[in-house]
């Protein structure tokens, strides 16, 4: 945040809504509406603004999908400047010819995309509640330790029995084991990016990266990058199983995801395979979810503090079979729609951004219709 005083005097960089907004270093291609709830932000001297002149002529909305476009997004790098980091300035943006249809036309494609876009942000928010429900069930079961017991009452303030362990005190029938008694726990490795040809933006099997688990989640569905057969066995990657539990151990600690299918991860991730009748992969989760990764450090940074071996001896809570059984009867069907829901928003954007370019180029005509009444 900034000051008052600040604030008037940084007025001529205050964003409005509709106000379209570039990374002016770095990933240039970047670019983001902005909405009402960030009418009034202010932006900073690594980003640049472009603002509509007269709406009447120009929807921002029709402007901003341009902007998205692959071919949009590959020639704006093409002509950004900067031998070792790519930026772009005012005059660049300015200079760029666009080519922008009648008012009807822009309205009439801003609302097909729209509609898709709308869909998806209404998903993401419903599968936020949906997680934010089973980590609060979690919560009540594992760390207040009020699941129900056998009368159905919650079992510590009903006087439930509670022993000390290396966890703090937990229920009486609970466990705590190393977490490489409980999982088959493996690393993932990156080839060599001097050996060309092992990757690919594309096609192969999915690599997963850091970023790729904080823009997904619970499920990782896809990654930003790929390895080509060769690389699996060339440099003996590890894969992980679908249902896979990934956790981040460097640089970024104590990212959570699920596996959605086979794949391969960097070295920063960890992957906890589960064992025939061991723990499921929700409670894995959301255990991880929960964990306190501060508590593994011995050193003032915990990104140099954790690897690999304490990962694998961080302690694990196995509560007795039948509360475990009844909790993950509970949390399966939340976690089955979550994927539900990812998926189809994976179904979504992928249609949009095939309609995209058709819609702009006109090679796709929207009926009138279907337009804006």
């Amino acid at each position: 945040g900034v000051s008052e005083k600040d604030y008037i005097r940084l007025q001529k960089y205050k964003l409005e809504k509709d106000d379209i907004v570039f990374s002016r270093v770095g990933s240039v291609d970047r670019r983001a509406l902005v909405s009402d709830e960030e009418d009034g932000w202010l932006f900073s001297g690594r980003c640049l603004r472009v603002r509509v002149i007269d709406k009447d002529d120009v929807n921002p909305k029709y402007l901003s999908y341009l902007f998205g476009t692959y071919e949009f997004k590959e020639y704006i790098k093409s002509i950004a400047v900067g031998a070792t980091m790519p930026s772009i300035n005012t005059k660049i943006l300015s200079d760029i010819e666009i080519s922008i249809p009648k008012m009807e036309d822009q309205n009439r494609i801003v609302e097909m995309l729209y509609s898709i876009d709308s869909k998806v942000w209404n998903n993401k928010e419903i599968i936020e509640n949906l997680e934010q429900l089973s980590q609060t069930l979690f919560k009540h079961w594992f760390i207040d330790f009020e699941f129900p017991n056998e009368q159905g009452e919650p079992y510590k303030s009903s006087g439930g029995e509670m022993l000390e362990s290396d966890v703090g005190e937990i229920p009486k029938e609970f466990i705590v084991k190393k977490a490489n008694e409980v999982f088959d726990i493996n690393i993932g490795k990156t080839p060599s990016r001097k050996d060309t040809g092992m990757f690919s933006l594309k096609n192969g099997m999915t690599w997963v990266s850091i970023a790729d688990l904080k823009e997904q989640k619970p499920f990782v569905l896809n990654s930003k990058e790929y390895l080509v057969p060769e690389a699996i066995d060339k440099y003996n990657i590890k894969m992980a199983k679908k249902n896979t539990v990934l956790l981040s151990f460097k640089l970024t600690v104590g990212r959570v995801a699920l596996a959605s299918s086979e794949m391969t991860t960097n070295e920063a991730i960890a992957h906890f395979n589960q064992v025939e009748n061991g723990i499921s992969p929700e409670y894995t989760y959301l255990y991880l979810k929960s964990f306190n990764y501060e508590s593994l450090g011995n050193t003032s940074s915990i990104a140099k503090a954790v690897n690999s071996k304490i990962i694998k001896n961080m302690p694990f809570l196995i509560p007795n079979g039948k509360v475990l059984n009844d909790f993950e009867l509970t949390i399966k069907p939340l976690f089955k729609q979550i994927k539900e829901i990812q998926l189809e928003n994976q179904r979504l954007s992928d249609l949009r951004d095939i309609l995209t370019p058709q819609l702009l180029s006109g090679k796709i005509e929207i009926p009138d219709e279907l337009g804006v009444r």
